[in-house]
């Protein structure tokens, strides 16, 4: 259902940046890779994911770390939306930002 309303909105490229994957515990986590995209393009690839799951998950960003930050300062400094309730940098890959979504 999640990947179904996610074809809706999204490119077959960007679908093919997705991964959702379910815990044994019911609990949804999303990894969205946004490697090689503008901040813009990431904002909007992000924000899309977030408003049509519509349901409680976990969503994992990787961005990359190596060649380049902009990405990942974006998401800490300027990047909202209402449905966050928590968002941190991984503790052992600083390529990667993890968000708590709400329904």
């Amino acid at each position: 259902m999640i990947r179904t309303r996610l074809k809706m909105v999204l490119t077959q490229s960007e679908m093919n940046r997705i991964k959702i994957s379910e815990s044994r515990s019911g609990k949804i986590r999303i990894t969205a890779d946004v490697h090689g995209m503008k901040c813009y393009e990431a904002r909007r690839f992000i924000n899309n994911i977030i408003n049509i799951v519509r349901i409680a998950f976990q969503l994992v960003i990787i961005h990359g770390y190596n060649h380049g930050t902009a990405i990942k300062e974006m998401l800490a400094q300027n990047f909202s939306n209402d449905h966050i309730y928590e968002q941190f940098p991984d503790p052992r890959n600083q390529g990667v930002t993890h968000m708590l979504i709400a329904a």
